[in-house]
């Protein structure tokens, strides 16, 4: 598992009790205003997650001074947590939310191969928010979410009582090598997992060092071993904050995976990684204020 990420939200049982109490009190906008306070209280007092977030901002704008980088770490962490309420106003005030959706027609379409579909997405924008939102489709697929399932029990289940039960099957990544016994399974019955291809869950073996925005960073090829052995299709999908109260969930077109023989399988892997790599790096420069890794995700 990557220093400092541990699969658990920072605000505990009562910052999200208190979320909601907003939301229900004075809607989005006081909402968003009132998370002003915690946003800049974790940019004073965690150190680790200001310096990692200080480090991407250095890679994506390198001529910028260290007090601007300083500055947009503090908007980057109310970005993220605008993010997080969002998931309780879709809940309780889905009227103050607009989504618009590139190819999502597709991308159901896509769900409905036989050998199964792999929506890959990662932490840029809200990936649960896509989750969310395709469970509500009437044609939308009953899919498996697979994660890190770390949160705090507290936590969990007040969120489940702002927003009710998840909508969606998960895929518990703390027993590595059970979730992919669990993932094929799920595939070869011709279901939809939901992976996110921008962290690892701590086996070194499954991931491979690639560049991201320019540094060495290691991501983890489990999707694409799922993909090639199942037969699935792959399909990148992200939903990202596009103004105010806008969130667009896009999805490509479908990709296939073939690993070809014994000998041919590493190569073939390091490229569907790179492609992945050069897609994901696209999303992270256009919404640069999206990509919520706060840990020493390069190095």
């Amino acid at each position: 598992m990557p220093e400092g990420w541990h699969g658990r939200s920072h605000g505990g049982r009562w910052g999200t009790a208190l979320v909601a109490l907003f939301i229900r009190g004075g809607g989005r906008d006081a909402c968003y205003a009132a998370l002003i306070v915690p946003a800049l209280w974790f940019w004073l007092f965690d150190g680790k997650a200001r310096r990692a977030t200080m480090a991407y901002w250095h890679l994506q704008r390198p001529g910028w001074s260290w007090l601007r980088r300083s500055l947009m770490t503090a908007l980057h962490f109310w970005f993220f947590a605008r993010a997080l309420a969002d998931r309780m106003l879709l809940a309780v005030a889905p009227h103050s939310l607009r989504f618009q959706q590139i190819n999502i027609d597709g991308l159901v379409t896509a769900t409905r191969h036989p050998q199964g579909c792999i929506l890959l997405s990662a932490h840029i924008g809200s990936f649960e928010l896509a989750s969310r939102i395709l469970a509500q489709r009437p044609d939308g697929p009953r899919f498996n979410l697979v994660m890190l399932d770390a949160e705090d029990p507290r936590v969990q289940a007040e969120l489940a009582r702002v927003m009710g039960d998840r909508p969606y099957g998960v895929i518990d990544l703390k027993d590595p090598a059970g979730a992919a016994l669990a993932i094929v399974a799920a595939l070869g019955r011709g279901e939809t997992c939901c992976m996110l291809g921008d962290r690892t869950a701590g086996d070194q073996a499954a991931t491979v060092e690639v560049s991201v925005l320019g540094q060495g960073a290691r991501l983890p090829i489990g999707p694409f071993i799922a993909a090639g052995v199942t037969g699935a299709l792959v399909v990148p999908t992200f939903c990202c904050r596009t103004g105010w109260r806008t969130w667009t969930c896009e999805a490509d077109a479908p990709w296939t995976i073939d690993l070809g023989s014994r000998a041919e399988r590493r190569a073939r892997l390091a490229q569907a990684v790179q492609r992945w790599v050069d897609r994901l790096s696209a999303q992270a420069r256009r919404y640069p204020g999206q990509w919520h890794n706060f840990y020493p995700f390069w190095g």
